[in-house]
């Protein structure tokens, strides 16, 4: 008689490893306060949160273990935590949260070594070029090579993560022919939804035109092109428009 078939016992390392792996893929870029990236440009911890499907403190403990996150605060928890302050004395002391205070620490017993150290250099040579991109773009909106910089602008963002009106994540590709050559064709992953650069080109003629009679434009709807829910995000993101008025 054959006994019962034994229970696999997951194995919880290999999992948060994962997971990590995961989080510093939709982050893209580490944050930390004493140089690079602002914390306020996307993606954020919560937009990679709402990806996952998981907290905001649980991302941001994953990228503190990954490397991936440092801010003035974290820094002293940890340091504080090093010196072998009990948790009570650092919430009580630095009046913060339980919560916050366990984020800031690194899993113990996870490692995470980057695959390549090509793979984070590139990280960091793309989003130099996303941020040369869009201040090179803002140069130019209105004048008559606006477009071209907005193309290049829209090659430089594609798998990047936007997030519609309505709080969905997605992203885009730029379709190629068979010589590799970029054509003038937008795929959105959110319903696989099509887009020419024409279309591209039209939505970004009335966004100026209402961008400079209205100051802002309020909605995907005032493109009134296919698509434009979309469009919208991605305008807002490239500073070609203001969502409010300023």
């Amino acid at each position: 008689m054959a006994g019962r078939p034994k229970k696999k016992t997951p194995n919880t390392e290999k999992s948060m490893e994962e997971l990590m792996k995961t989080a510093v893929q939709l982050f893209t870029v580490p944050y930390d306060d004493r140089n690079g990236r602002r914390e306020d440009e996307l993606p954020s911890i919560r937009s990679v949160a709402e990806v996952m499907n998981t907290t905001i403190l649980r991302v941001r403990k994953l990228l503190v273990t990954a490397g991936y996150f440092s801010t003035a605060q974290s820094r002293e928890v940890q340091q504080r935590f090093a010196e072998g302050q009990a948790i009570n004395q650092i919430i009580e002391e630095m009046h913060i949260k339980q919560a916050s205070v366990y984020s800031y620490l690194p899993y113990q017993r996870i490692a995470y070594n980057l695959d390549e150290t090509t793979v984070n250099a590139d990280r960091h040579k793309l989003f130099r070029q996303r941020r040369k991109v869009v201040q090179e773009l803002k140069k130019r909106i209105g004048h008559p090579d606006g477009e071209q910089y907005l193309w290049e602008a829209l090659l430089l963002f594609a798998n990047y993560p936007f997030k519609t009106a309505k709080g969905l994540m997605y992203s885009y590709t730029i379709k190629t022919g068979r010589d590799g050559e970029y054509i003038g064709e937008i795929i959105f992953d959110r319903k696989v939804k099509s887009i020419t650069r024409a279309t591209i080109n039209l939505a970004y003629e009335k966004a100026l035109e209402i961008q400079e009679k209205e100051g802002y434009v309020s909605g995907p709807k005032k493109l009134g092109v296919f698509g434009a829910s979309y469009i919208y995000p991605v305008f807002v993101r490239l500073g070609v428009i203001s969502p409010e008025k300023e």
